[in-house]
């Protein structure tokens, strides 16, 4: 199993925004608003990554008064379980204590720590907006979350395709276009492709589990991003 896919950008989809500061300047509304991930999302990583079968998650009371959450997962043949908790909420207290302790839980297995990297951003009101926000005087306004980084979005969306496709030991590898994509950001970085395959733990770079594709790109990428 590998843990860092655990920890890869999730899409913008996946992604929530909370209020963390709000008031108005000159009549028009401001807020400053925080990213964190749907339980949903979580959910689904855990199943991609480790299949359904292989997590777990378990609840208790903490020690004072809210809620702890441990999500186990089965590494060969032990469970291994991480815990962290999260108070009660003012809205459905029992049910949000339930999801806020599990989407703590899991920044324990690296799923979301990204985002603890961003600035409060701020939101950008408008008619249409994807969110909603009520003011001190009870009006409603409507607002998007502000762009993300691209280091914080996946850095490329897999299509389906067959072209070029190598199986190693019943494991879909990478395609052609994947491969270029990883030899363009070699020779931008100037890594030594032999270096990056050992730490990709592969003989060559086009055996490639298809699965590791995006940490290898993005691991690429932070490279380049330091050396600008």
């Amino acid at each position: 199993m590998n843990f860092k896919l655990l920890a890869a950008p999730f899409a913008e989809s996946d992604i929530e925004w909370r209020v963390k500061q709000a008031g108005d300047k000159n009549g028009k509304p401001w807020a400053m608003v925080l990213a964190y991930l749907t339980n949903r999302a979580i959910q689904q990583r855990l199943d991609d990554v480790c299949g359904p079968a292989n997590w777990k998650n378990e609840y208790t009371l903490g020690p004072q008064g809210g809620i702890l959450c441990g999500i186990s997962i089965k590494c060969g043949d032990e469970w291994v379980r991480k815990w962290d908790g999260a108070e009660n909420t003012d809205i459905e207290e029992v049910k949000g204590g339930l999801s806020d302790s599990m989407k703590r839980a899991a920044v324990q297995w690296g799923m979301g720590r990204y985002l603890y990297k961003l600035e409060a951003g701020w939101a950008n009101f408008t008619t249409n907006g994807r969110f909603t926000h009520r003011d001190k005087q009870n009006k409603y306004h409507k607002w998007n979350p502000p762009q993300l980084p691209r280091w914080a979005l996946p850095f490329f969306e897999k299509t389906p395709t067959f072209e070029g496709v190598v199986c190693i030991n019943d494991t879909v590898c990478i395609n052609d276009t994947e491969l270029s994509n990883l030899e363009i950001l070699i020779e931008q970085t100037n890594t030594a492709t032999a270096d990056f395959c050992k730490y990709l733990n592969v003989a060559e770079l086009h055996h490639l589990p298809a699965a590791d594709y995006n940490p290898a790109i993005r691991a690429l990428e932070d490279k380049k991003g330091k050396m600008s």
